[in-house]
């Protein structure tokens, strides 16, 4: 959840750490370090890939709102807030090495492929060379949680996750009400990641957003399910599977105008989301977007404030490394339970 707390482009950020779902170097990095300064993280499953988490209470200071552990004690009352002020003004100038340096880079295997299918693994670091400074992202619970710590923020995103409890459907409502903040902020980016599973329990209110006049960008990730809920719990468990939604028809049920107050998408292969990110009104998020990525269709429109919705079709047994490492550890812990 530490995802966008730390400017991006700063030379020495190195990316997420998450036990075995770290991104590449970082895990190495940070478990053989001398004494690591943990800021308000709270290790629940998800957040450390399955408790893969390897890093010594003995070379830890674990900063928390209202204690502090160092080592095997625990000083109550002793905040972050103040201490770390002092820290900083004590720390004087660091030598830092070089360390592990994330990319937007496309993997090798992904980009010499021959396939038009959109892979997790492609379009995450795909999807972050089209981030804009100063953007929000939300992401729901499952495949776009693992997949947005694929991606290198530019300078100035704010991310909003709840991989902490794994609170299914939080995210399209999240959007309703960080949109209408971000409009009041004059912020001009709102864009929320969701898989179509977890949308089927909040998708009214995308019907709020056309009402407040809101215009996010909505991608609704369509996997057949729950695909993280398949990898704990069973890939072809029926229970994992959900009816099949025309998704992006729902604006025009909630009272959007296709090319007044909405923009439809529907894509499905690499090529598609391509020309969906080179399309500058697009990026330029004059409405509600929602979008299936698989067909695209275009609209012209002058209005302000129109949301845009695209529907983004995936395989449904497509996952990334650190998705299924933490689902292979859910299980475990499941079975001795």
């Amino acid at each position: 959840m530490g995802k966008g707390a730390i400017n991006e482009t700063l030379p020495n950020y190195g990316g997420v750490y998450a036990g075995d779902g770290s991104n590449d170097g970082v895990r190495e990095r940070v478990e053989s370090s001398d004494l690591v300064l943990s800021i308000g993280a709270i290790k629940s499953d998800f957040n450390t890939a399955g408790f893969t988490y390897r890093v010594s209470q003995l070379s830890t200071i674990d900063f928390h709102s209202i204690y502090t552990p160092v080592k095997l004690s625990e000083y109550p009352n002793v905040r972050m807030n103040g201490v770390l002020q002092k820290v900083i003004a004590r720390m004087g100038r660091l030598n830092i090495e070089d360390g592990p340096k994330p990319t937007n880079k496309v993997p090798s295997a992904e980009k010499e492929s021959f396939s038009e299918t959109i892979t997790q693994a492609w379009f995450w670091p795909t999807m972050g060379q089209w981030l804009q400074p100063k953007d929000i992202v939300i992401t729901e619970t499952g495949t776009a949680n693992f997949g947005i710590w694929e991606t290198r923020f530019p300078s100035d995103v704010t991310a909003v996750s709840q991989v902490l409890w794994g609170s299914i459907g939080y995210a399209t409502g999240s959007c309703q009400g960080v949109a209408l903040a971000a409009k009041e902020m004059g912020i001009k980016r709102t864009i929320l990641f969701t898989g179509d599973g977890s949308f089927q329990l909040t998708a009214q209110e995308v019907s709020t957003m056309i009402r407040q006049k809101l215009n996010p960008i909505i991608f609704v990730i369509c996997n057949e399910g729950y695909t993280i809920e398949r990898f704990i719990h069973g890939m072809d468990a029926t229970y994992n599977d959900v009816q099949e939604w025309k998704y992006k028809d729902l604006v025009a049920v909630f009272g959007g105008q296709e090319g007044k107050t909405a923009r439809t998408y529907q894509v499905k292969t690499k090529k598609e989301v391509e020309e969906l990110f080179k399309d500058e009104e697009f990026a330029s998020a004059p409405f509600l977007q929602a979008s299936n990525i698989s067909k695209l269709s275009y609209m012209s429109a002058a209005n302000p404030s129109i949301s845009q919705f695209v529907e983004l079709y995936m395989p449904k047994e497509d996952a990334l490394r650190a998705l299924k490492l933490t689902a292979e550890a859910s299980a475990r812990t499941n079975a001795r339970e």
